[in-house]
């Protein structure tokens, strides 16, 4: 059954760029500490929505917004999973140019903190308690400035939607 999910090639973007965003490289774990989660009270349009803003009042364009929810809902049989983990969720992917600029000068390898990305979601049952979240970034060495700029960039989004 999963093999003829995944024959889909839209069910096979979605199940690829998962794996990309949620699960951590064989090499390294992110600890607890490395994700951070801000609480709202509101819905999760409204919240997206700013979200949203947020990210184009900083003048960066928004490269991608995964449906992570309805691809976890659509791929759960197949998985042998009944219960949904999300209401809605979804994961704006985004970058600075000049900050990307910055990391890949000072190590080609940093083009991997790029997208950055922040999740909206609410969870099943609390549908006025609102979740956005993200990973703090960690660069090769030498990269630790740039990568507080993103953070401050990215605090700085989620405080500005925040509202």
């Amino acid at each position: 059954m999963l093999i003829s999910l995944l024959k889909s090639s839209r069910l096979k973007h979605y199940f690829f760029a998962f794996c990309l965003l949620f699960l951590p490289p064989t090499a390294a774990t992110a600890d607890e500490s490395s994700i951070v989660t801000t609480q709202v009270e509101g819905t999760f349009a409204e919240t997206s929505s700013s979200v949203r803003d947020a990210i184009i009042g900083k003048g960066i364009n928004i490269a991608h917004v995964l449906p992570a929810s309805d691809m976890l809902h659509r791929t759960a049989p197949a998985f042998g999973y009944k219960n949904d983990v999300y209401d809605q969720a979804e994961i704006y992917e985004f970058c600075s140019a000049a900050l990307s600029q910055k990391l890949a000068r000072l190590n080609p390898e940093n083009i991997v903190l790029c997208p950055f990305t922040i999740a909206v979601y609410t969870l099943p049952g609390q549908p006025n308690e609102v979740h956005i979240t993200y990973k703090i970034p960690k660069g090769k060495p030498g990269s630790e400035d740039v990568v507080e700029e993103i953070k401050a960039l990215i605090s700085g989004i989620i405080e500005d939607a925040s509202w």
